[in-house]
């Protein structure tokens, strides 16, 4: 699995889609998280391992949130923890994290 974060409308997804034409593409993981952690309860990091586990070779997409900023709702405080949460776990497992900037890859990982 390949993991590409960056902030909103940053070009992850177009860069993931470029260097990944033969794999599948998971746009948008951080609303994967929204949904699945939010409104059905679940575990973030069990949320990212059934993602490691169902797909393997995926290139995972996700936004950044926060970047430090707290918000005031408690709800969107669990969110933005839950993203980190799951995201650290998907990059602690990935072949690869990069992160984009301004449509520019960096790989990190």
């Amino acid at each position: 699995m390949r993991l590409y974060i960056g902030g909103a409308w940053q070009g992850q997804e177009e860069l993931a889609r470029v260097e990944n034409p033969e794999r599948e593409i998971i746009p948008a993981f951080h609303e994967i998280i929204r949904e699945e952690v939010l409104r059905c309860g679940r575990d973030p990091v069990e949320v990212a391992e059934g993602c490691i586990r169902e797909h393997p070779m995926a290139a995972v997409v996700s936004d950044e949130v926060g970047s430090g900023v707290v918000p005031m709702q408690a709800e969107e405080r669990r969110y933005r923890e839950a993203v980190g949460r799951a995201l650290c776990h998907l990059a602690e497992s990935a072949e690869s994290v990069t992160r984009c900037v301004c449509g520019i890859g960096v790989r990190i990982k």
